[in-house]
């Protein structure tokens, strides 16, 4: 059959212009669909860019985490801040008993070895540090896991002795000593695990010695580590200070509340709590540390 002229159709050309342009129009629309599809494949197919995400310190203290407090800082009550109250023997009135000088004052210790004093006498001092919830803390600077081998055995025998009785006068009570893991020499591990099995928590320093955040950071993760050596089920209860030790180039200055937030933050990561020390007959001269004590604890 042969095809039909236009000419049999008088409105042929006309028609034919008209079935051009929907053709025209048709080949346009598919090549936009295509171009769509083709688009939205690759777009598919590509990785999206990621954004980089910013770790930010936490704002408040987890639920599980606990501020002591071992301030004695006149008309302060850090329990309005949400902490506990704990308390701590010094060396200074261990000394008193055995009879030694302690010139470091009330919250200081003897400047020589910490002799062992009379063990009734040293029950009932412990018996007089018991009113507290918190944990009792043994700050005992002369005894520390250091020195010469029969100078850290006799140091060890100490303190396994003042452990003992400790427990025997405050049975159930939480108790560890102060500054030793971080006073250790590696060598003397092995006195330090055996403690470590009658210790309830390590309270290292802490304190703030300059404004460099990564310093201090290095000295929780160094504290840390060595816990784990030791001991890693004994928890680890950092001591800190809202101001700068004295024979610092800061002493006595109170941190800046950018620091000290940062300090309370790393810890809660990384720790169940931490204790706060440091005070004055003059009372506390900064409340901007206790403001953000406040807002962190706050639940």
């Amino acid at each position: 059959m042969r095809a039909q002229s236009s000419a049999a159709d008088p409105r042929g050309g006309k028609h034919m212009s008209r079935n051009r342009a929907r053709h025209r129009r048709g080949l346009s629309t598919a090549a936009g669909t295509i171009a769509v599809l083709l688009l939205t494949a690759c777009s598919a197919n590509t990785p999206a860019l990621s954004t980089p995400t910013v770790q930010q310190s936490p704002r408040s203290a987890p639920a599980d985490f606990t501020v002591y407090d071992t301030t004695f800082y006149a008309n302060l009550n850090l329990e309005q801040a949400g902490a506990v109250k704990a308390d701590i023997i010094y060396g200074s009135a261990v000394a008193s008993l055995a009879g030694q000088p302690s010139p470091g004052g009330t919250h200081g210790g003897p400047k020589a070895e910490l002799a062992l004093p009379p063990r009734q006498a040293y029950e009932q001092l412990v018996r007089q540090h018991l009113s507290t919830p918190g944990p009792l803390v043994l700050d005992y600077e002369t005894l520390y896991l250091t020195g010469p081998p029969d100078e850290a055995q006799r140091h060890f025998q100490k303190l396994s002795t003042l452990l003992q009785w400790t427990h025997q006068a405050a049975p159930g009570k939480q108790i560890g000593f102060w500054g030793l893991l971080n006073n250790t020499q590696p060598a003397y591990y092995p006195l330090a695990r055996s403690l470590a099995e009658h210790e309830d928590a390590f309270f290292p320093d802490l304190y703030t010695f300059s404004p460099d955040r990564n310093k201090w950071q290095a000295r929780l993760d160094r504290d840390l580590a060595e816990a784990k050596q030791i001991n890693p089920n004994v928890p680890v209860y950092p001591f800190l200070w809202p101001q700068y030790p004295e024979h610092t180039p800061n002493a006595g200055q109170y941190l800046s509340a950018d620091l000290w937030s940062y300090e309370l933050a790393a810890c809660a990561k990384t720790v169940k709590g931490v204790a706060i020390w440091g005070g004055s007959t003059r009372g506390n001269r900064d409340q901007t540390w206790v403001d953000t004590l406040k807002q962190f604890t706050a639940r």
